[in-house]
């Protein structure tokens, strides 16, 4: 009995038979899943498959149709706010004006101020919790650079640390790596990978690229409206299931009994 109230409360985003749609067109469709408190997920999926609406219905951005959210044991409609206090949320290709006069430092407040409140200056602590984030990212000397004058791995990480500056229980990543040369892309990766394990974060990696994440991951999730398989990578490294899922061939190759993926005449 009490094992079983133990795991309840571990979960810390719960789905139940889930549908979001847009208009007309279902983006989620019968998603049922939980998440249990410090697990790494790999979302997985082709574009358009509704990676970005389930982390956005997580926020509670989106209403379900039908169905059930949870997040931190409770409905997300109970107390949307209080949630999304402790989420941080690092968006899908967020573009910045390079002419925008904004330092680093002020980037990453923005992120603070759900906290700070409406109308209110930033505080000493405020101003000391950049500097932290900045030296959990590994941007502590470019605090004061315009942020316009950045490379795309900089200020990936800059929206890095503008998510933790609210010191969350949960990371959402919406294809952090996406657009990044590949050295960046595994800089980013081995970030994240470190931030889970020393902060104890419940992080969710959204990306198309099962290669990227797949030996980072708790578990990952395969999704194209639906949920077609969740476990460990090993588990549902499926050719079948991925062609199912991407519509298109897919083979499983092995280098030194590592698997990488190849979907038709590029890697996934």
């Amino acid at each position: 009995m009490n094992g079983k109230k133990a795991k309840i409360q571990n979960k810390i985003v719960q789905f139940d038979n889930v549908t979001v749609a847009y208009g007309n067109t279902i983006a989620l469709e019968e998603v049922t899943f939980h998440i249990e408190e410090g697990e790494f997920l790999g979302i997985i999926g082709p574009n358009g498959s509704g990676k970005t609406t389930l982390l956005k219905t997580i926020l509670g951005l989106v209403k379900p149709l039908t169905g059930m959210v949870k997040v931190f044991g409770r409905k997300i409609e109970e107390n949307i706010n209080g949630m999304r206090t402790k989420i941080g949320y690092v968006p899908q290709k967020e573009y910045i004006d390079p002419t925008t006069p904004f330092l680093v430092r002020d980037v990453v407040l923005m992120g603070r101020y759900a906290k700070i409140g409406l109308f209110r200056m930033p505080s000493k602590r405020d101003r000391e919790k950049v500097i932290e984030v900045m030296k959990q990212v590994g941007m502590e000397n470019m605090v004061d650079v315009p942020v316009g004058h950045l490379s795309g791995g900089q200020l990936q990480r800059v929206l890095i640390a503008r998510a933790l500056i609210s010191e969350p229980e949960i990371l959402l990543l919406d294809e952090p790596t996406s657009g990044l040369d590949v050295q960046s892309q595994v800089s980013i990766i081995g970030l994240i990978d470190r931030l889970h394990s020393e902060m104890g974060l419940t992080v969710l990696f959204v990306t198309h690229d099962i290669n990227t994440i797949m030996r980072h991951c708790s578990r990952v999730m395969y999704l194209n409206k639906r949920v077609y398989a969740l476990g460990r990578a090993k588990e549902v490294l499926n050719e079948e299931l991925l062609r199912e899922i991407y519509k298109t061939e897919v083979k499983i190759l092995f280098h030194e009994d590592m698997p990488y993926v190849a979907v038709s005449d590029y890697h996934v």
